[in-house]
């Protein structure tokens, strides 16, 4: 007797499989929730151990400075508006700065060269092992006659430059006369902006000893505290910091207390309650803030470093700052000139990360979070496919046993006696 093929759909073998993949399925799922719950945590955890042991720093380095210097090179190129005349656009810039009496800027834009100079010409530049010295010597061979004698006569090369020579004094805040003024406007109108009292005080050492540094940074915030395109935020944060620094309201309450009446705005009485107040143990944060104005200014030049403060969008980017003006020098003084305060010109530096033991432990786990998540979306896509590929073969099988069939013909002469 001839019997048809049983078709697959009748098969025991596929229930046991559903009940494999379910299991599975589960298994999967599990895994997969797991190392995302994981993730996040492990990336958190990393971004606390950086923030807590400072691992990211903007630190100068030769070869960050390189890098550096040349970002910002290139951020000045863009301010050629014809590619094909790029050569006497360059020449000027530096012109345009040198008729403004603004050497810094003018030496930015020299040195800025190889990252504005077509390529035949920047390759002259396009030296590893070159100092701004030497690249300023080489640079001045490329402009006009004419510019290349008005730069020589603004002052000295770098290469000329003498190591000995001390930047001059700077100029003080304000006078005892200036700080009794303020310290009465302030006693007798609460609302009187009192930026300018601290700044006078500190720089009269009412609240310690400053360093040439920091007052050179009083000068340079007062500078750049004036100039219409200072940000509005970042000067909420440094009143915020030197109010931190000199409390107004604990100032008016001791200076009242050692005095009445208009004695108590006179500057014996009025520094003595400054002094009181601004110990040097609750001005180490603004005074700091001033020693790094003053280190970006010693790197550039007092104008150089209040344009740079303005590209500056809080106290955070300070840092960076520092880092710009000690690589890139006067190529970052033209930069904060003529670039607009769009952030691209603080994110041309960029900071190193300090690998530590934590911080390894936390990558490690996030790393392998992220590695169990992609391994568990590939294998379900495997899976997927290759269950998409089982059915259709299932199909095309049930199709074929049942096109193949044959009838059995069922009759007497079929049968033969035992």
């Amino acid at each position: 007797m001839k019997h048809s093929k049983v078709s697959s759909a009748w098969r025991p073998q596929r229930a046991q499989r559903k009940r494999r993949r379910g299991l599975d399925g589960a298994l999967s799922a599990l895994a997969f929730n797991i190392c995302l719950l994981l993730l996040p945590l492990a990336g958190a955890a990393a971004l606390i151990v950086i923030a807590r042991d400072n691992l990211y720093a903007y630190e100068f380095s030769d070869q960050g400075a390189r890098a550096v210097a040349l970002r910002v090179a290139r951020l000045n190129g863009e301010l050629i508006q014809v590619d094909f005349d790029r050569q006497n656009q360059w020449d000027g810039l530096v012109d345009m700065e040198l008729r403004a009496n603004d050497v810094h800027a003018a030496r930015g834009f020299l040195l800025s060269g190889a990252g504005i100079l077509p390529r035949r010409a920047a390759q002259v530049l396009n030296q590893a092992d070159a100092n701004d010295a030497e690249l300023e010597i080489a640079a001045l061979q490329l402009l006009t006659p004419s510019t290349r004698a008005r730069y020589e006569a603004a002052g000295p090369l770098l290469s000329q430059r003498d190591a000995n020579t001390t930047a001059a004094a700077p100029t003080p805040a304000g006078t005892a006369e200036d700080f009794e003024l303020l310290a009465r406007a302030l006693l007798a109108e609460p609302e009187t902006d009192t930026l300018q009292f601290v700044l006078t005080g500190f720089s009269l050492g009412l609240a310690g000893d400053l360093s040439p540094n920091m007052a050179i940074g009083i000068q340079v915030l007062l500078d750049a505290s004036r100039r219409e395109d200072f940000p509005q935020a970042l000067g909420a944060e440094i009143r915020a910091l030197f109010n931190d620094a000199m409390p107004l309201a604990a100032f008016r309450d001791a200076a009242r207390a050692r005095a009445e009446g208009a004695a108590a705005g006179s500057f014996a009485n009025a520094s003595a309650a400054f002094g009181e107040i601004a110990t040097p143990e609750r001005a180490a944060a603004a005074r700091a803030f001033l020693e790094q104005l003053g280190a970006i200014s010693a790197a550039t030049s007092p104008s150089g470093a209040a344009a740079l403060l303005t590209h500056a969008t809080s106290l955070r980017d300070l840092p960076r700052l520092e880092l710009l003006a000690q690589a890139a020098g006067d190529r970052a003084v033209a930069a904060a000139k003529r670039l607009p305060r769009d952030g691209r010109l603080v994110e041309a530096a960029r900071g190193q990360l300090t690998m530590t033991q934590d911080l390894m432990a936390t990558l490690i786990i996030a790393g392998a979070a992220l590695l169990g998540l992609v391994l568990i979306v590939l294998l379900k896509g495997v899976q997927t496919a290759l269950g998409a590929w089982r059915r259709f073969r299932a199909d095309s099988e049930d199709e074929h046993d049942y096109a193949g069939g044959q009838l059995i013909e069922i009759s007497t002469n079929n049968w033969r006696p035992l």
